[in-house]
């Protein structure tokens, strides 16, 4: 038989195209994917509108509550490292709608002009990204819990270097499978490319789709939730014990507590939909198209739902370590303050 090539789209924002399989081709956009029905055909144009407005609103409301929180950080005076990792979130978050700026900069059919290693960087980020966020919190929750029974020793940049490193190693498939597809027609992709893994591994051409599925499962649900999930769930169990007692006097475990749970909570949906949609691919399990098009749209409705972590976890910390806010209303005060004393000089 003829060897056939499986690889992947890799985009954030919701996409509508005529494809009703769950098994991946070259116009398969897996991370944001809505699809038409197959008796239903919405018009793109109002559809592709709805998401960016509920996206932007989203994006918007995270970059205003997160730069308020920093705001009080930068006015409080005992930084600890869990007051760090939370403005680290944020940064993560910003890298996140970078990416969806670049993609609303491509054309509607997410055709990719810019050079092959621009490519290889973009789906790094792409999968990266998702990595960091879910190793911040592990980092986030152990470092609250060692901290409450001994005083750190290690620096907390020394930390997050490692964090960073670890996090790079880790998404360095992403950067060896992606390529640019480039049609007859002219068209260019960006794509993830595992079908040189899937025939070195000897699977026959049906079934190369699995291992772009695998891929995407590890990547986009069992390292981003199932196995943080697992690694912070006895910490936070012994730390609810510590909340409001000496060992949480600057709040580092109820902030801890609470970001952890929200980010379970918020991201829960997502996890489960991808794992789902992945092991349908991977024991090719037939659906019918009205399945695969209801699969597509609860990705991106919990996608979004995924989003509004980055607006609650801000305004959580607020809600608990309310101190900061009078510290940022004083110094506002004093700036008004001395202003009107060199006025009266004047």
């Amino acid at each position: 038989g003829g060897f056939a090539v499986i690889f992947v789209c890799q985009t954030m924002l919701p996409q509508m195209s005529g494809n009703t399989s769950l098994v991946p081709g070259p116009d398969y956009s897996l991370t944001l994917h809505v699809l038409e029905s197959k008796n239903v055909s919405p018009p793109q144009g109002s559809s592709s509108t709805v998401w960016l407005v509920l996206f932007f609103l989203v994006i918007f409301l995270s970059v205003v509550v997160n730069t308020v929180y920093v705001a009080t950080l930068v006015c409080r005076r005992n930084l600890t490292l869990t007051h760090l990792i939370l403005c680290f979130f944020f940064f993560i978050n910003l890298v996140d709608y970078g990416l969806l700026m670049f993609e609303f900069s491509l054309s509607p059919s997410n055709q990719y002009p810019y050079s092959d290693g621009s490519c290889s960087f973009y789906q790094f980020l792409l999968h990266g990204i998702p990595l960091l966020s879910s190793g911040t919190l592990v980092l986030l929750v152990y470092q609250a819990y060692s901290s409450s029974s001994c005083p750190p020793h290690s620096s907390p940049f020394l930390k997050l270097s490692m964090l960073l490193i670890t996090m790079a190693i880790l998404s360095i498939p992403s950067i060896l499978y992606s390529r640019l597809a480039v049609y007859p027609s002219t068209a260019r992709y960006c794509v993830m490319d595992l079908s040189s893994l899937a025939s070195w591994a000897g699977m026959d051409t049906g079934r190369q789709h699995a291992v772009t599925a695998i891929f995407f499962l590890i990547y986009k649900s069992v390292l981003t939730y199932w196995l943080p999930l697992a690694l912070v769930i006895f910490p936070i169990l012994r730390m609810v014990k510590m909340v409001n007692t000496m060992a949480d006097n600057q709040l580092t475990i109820s902030l801890t507590f609470a970001v952890t749970i929200s980010f379970l909570v918020f991201n829960l949906p997502l996890a489960t939909i991808v794992l789902v949609r992945q092991l349908i691919t991977i024991f090719s399990i037939p659906v019918s198209s009205t399945t695969t098009w209801i699969i597509h749209v609860l990705y991106s409705l919990f996608l979004l739902i995924s989003f509004f972590f980055h607006v609650f976890r801000p305004l959580v910390c607020l809600v608990l370590d309310q101190d900061n806010l009078p510290n940022l209303c004083r110094r506002k005060y004093r700036r008004v303050e001395k202003l009107g004393e060199e006025t009266d000089q004047v």
